[in-house]
């Protein structure tokens, strides 16, 4: 009886807890206007920093230390909380380190191969039974897709590429999956349901990402039913998890299918690398401000005529635009929040290469705080809805892809082969109209050697922050987790480091790294690591939530879990909650410290 008391307690305080996460999360224009604007009239930039570290260091203490602690006290463990001590990392399942040995140059056939394959991973039960949207707000459940501008409904999918280049090393794995994110123990799951196959096809390195869409079904447990999950398992010993066990069966199931189409598309052919500077196309909302603003291509050409060419982008952007549809009062003092699912504007640039006579793979990139800012998208059009937006996003990226290397003649053929999505002929006239093709750059392309190296490591990491620590321990999100002696609390994850020729080389992040831990500026002031350029001297670029959902990856100086950012570009204060998610204040300094122990271990 006491367990249930205490359980019921640590539920009702653990949501409280919650709240502020899905609060802020919800409500991105609350910058606290009347500090802000007290600050500014009455402070200049170095009082205005010290305010905001101020802040962020008693918001810190007591939600984290005080707060969290004390809500601690109150909630048992779930019974699949492991012991740290007796945890061995090298006999946990289902990890591929990838290539012992890099190369410089082409080895073996000295020729690339690459298979691409792709599956629906909605549920069998996906209509009938109602799945919760994996967005800002729990227990918001649908069970339906929007349908796009031809009156089809959208799929979520796994798409997956399967690379090899020559040199006898093996093949390797990339999955992107249309999902928020997957924790690492997710990732070991679908490595687990193809392990035949890699055993098969030597695949060395399996690597699952997600493409991070905002409007997909929960795949992380905390949307479905937060409460229910944590009553359940701080007074039972079965443990249930908060992600629906159809949807991570679909999962597996819909990720192998993907991987074994791709094993039988292999074919060889050549590929090339372009990269372009998407101006306008992508904001960071959070000061420090600090983004990748490229765009970058792979694009295979097979040799075999009739055979399919694909095209690999990344790009750090948040695919979130669709998710914004929640937000309608129609009149109504309640919000109105939207039921259907989509896959963002991702569905909509495969549709356009499809078209085109491309595969496409979308593998997120240096995401941050970044989303899409395409402004002009909305153009002349007032009435559009959230996902009319991200149509337009959608299709106006794969023009831009498609188009990357030619030049202004070349794009107006294009546009108007493939139907001129974007109303070129029939807006252009109208005032505040924007031609996708006007004024944007000419990428340059090279061809890449048959050059492919990858490596990865997985080590534990700490749980510091106690809001994602009470999630942890709850077995809501399905985190291997694991506590030590004194209480404290771990997971497992990876990083890893690719190598595509000499043109692509990419730290493989298992969070949502700060732009200026790659690119420094002022917000790198004060991390113990040099940022990931400076300290490699190369044009490294990072694919985030690569084999996990880690969160917010911070410079620790800037860690707050619920404050303010000094923006210097507007000489204010921006607010930022974005460490609510995240799994602590060191968290930086472990993923890059080991992210550059690979790098040196190679180079």
């Amino acid at each position: 009886m006491k367990r249930k008391i205490l359980s019921i307690i640590a539920v009702v305080l653990c949501f409280c807890m919650l709240m502020p996460n899905f609060v802020y999360a919800a409500n991105e224009t609350n910058d606290y206007a009347t500090v802000a604007e007290y600050v500014e009239e009455n402070s200049n930039a170095d009082s205005q920093k010290s305010l905001a570290k101020f802040v962020n260091y008693l918001s810190n203490f007591f939600l984290n230390d005080v707060l969290g602690k004390v809500l601690a006290m109150f909630m048992p463990d779930s019974a699949a909380v492991g012991d740290y001590e007796d945890f061995d990392i090298n006999t946990y399942g289902n990890f591929y380190k990838g290539m012992d040995t890099f190369i410089d140059s082409p080895q073996g056939e000295k020729v690339w191969s690459l298979g691409y394959g792709k599956a629906s991973v909605l549920p069998d039960d996906f209509g009938s039974k109602r799945y919760a949207k994996g967005a800002y707000v729990p227990y918001i459940y649908g069970d339906g897709m929007y349908k796009d501008d031809d009156g089809n409904e959208e799929d979520l999918m796994a798409r997956a590429i399967v690379m090899n280049d020559g040199s006898g090393r093996g093949n390797v794995v990339f999955i992107s999956i249309d999902a928020m994110g997957l924790a690492n123990a997710d990732v070991r799951l679908i490595r687990e349901g193809m392990k035949d196959l890699a055993d098969k096809y030597n695949i060395v390195s399996i690597n699952v990402t997600c493409t991070h869409i905002h409007t997909g079904i929960d795949s992380q447990g905390v949307w479905t039913d937060p409460v229910g999950v944590m009553f359940n398992n701080f007074s039972s010993k079965k443990v249930r998890y908060g992600v629906e066990r159809s949807f991570i069966n679909s999962l597996v199931r819909g990720s192998r299918k993907a991987v074994e189409t791709a094993l039988s598309d292999m074919t060889k052919g050549e590929l090339y690398y372009s990269e372009l500077e998407l101006e306008g196309y992508l904001s960071d909302r959070t000061a420090p401000i600090a983004l990748d603003k490229n765009l970058y291509k792979l694009e295979f050409l097979p040799f075999a005529d009739g055979a399919t060419p694909t095209i690999i982008a990344t790009a750090g952007v948040h695919p979130e635009a669709a998710s914004y549809d929640w937000a309608k009062t129609g009149g109504s003092t309640l919000v109105s929040f939207d039921k259907k699912f989509s896959a963002d504007f991702i569905w909509y640039t495969e549709k356009l290469l499809n078209q085109a006579g491309y595969n496409f793979i979308f593998i997120q990139g240096n995401v941050s705080t970044v989303t899409s800012a395409r402004a002009k998208t909305r153009d002349c059009f007032n009435d559009l809805s959230a996902h009319d937006e991200i149509i337009r996003y959608g299709y106006e990226i794969g023009y831009i892809l498609l188009g990357m290397s030619m030049n202004e003649k070349e794009r107006i053929v294009l546009n108007a082969q493939l139907g001129d999505k974007l109303g070129v002929e029939q807006y252009s006239s109208e005032k505040n109209y924007s031609i996708w093709y006007k004024g944007l750059k000419t990428a340059s392309e090279e061809k890449v050697d048959p050059v492919l190296n990858i490596q990865l490591k997985q080590f534990t990491v700490r749980i510091e922050n106690n809001v994602i620590g009470l999630l942890a321990k709850a077995s809501i999100p399905d985190n291997l987790i694991l506590k030590d002696n004194s209480g404290k609390y771990y997971t497992v994850t990876e990083v890893g480091y690719l190598e595509i020729g000499d043109s692509m080389k990419v730290y493989m992040s298992p969070g949502e790294t700060f732009g200026e831990l790659l690119i420094g500026g002022d917000g790198a002031d004060g991390f113990a690591l040099a940022p990931i350029r400076e300290y490699t001297g190369e044009d490294i670029i990072i694919m985030d939530l690569m084999n996990d959902a880690a969160g917010y990856v911070a410079n620790p100086a800037n860690y707050v879990l619920a404050g303010y950012q000094y923006n210097k570009h507007t000489g204010a204060l921006d607010s930022d909650t974005w460490c609510l998610i995240s799994y602590g204040q060191n968290a930086a300094t472990a993923f890059i410290g080991n992210f550059y122990e690979i790098y040196d271990s190679v180079n």
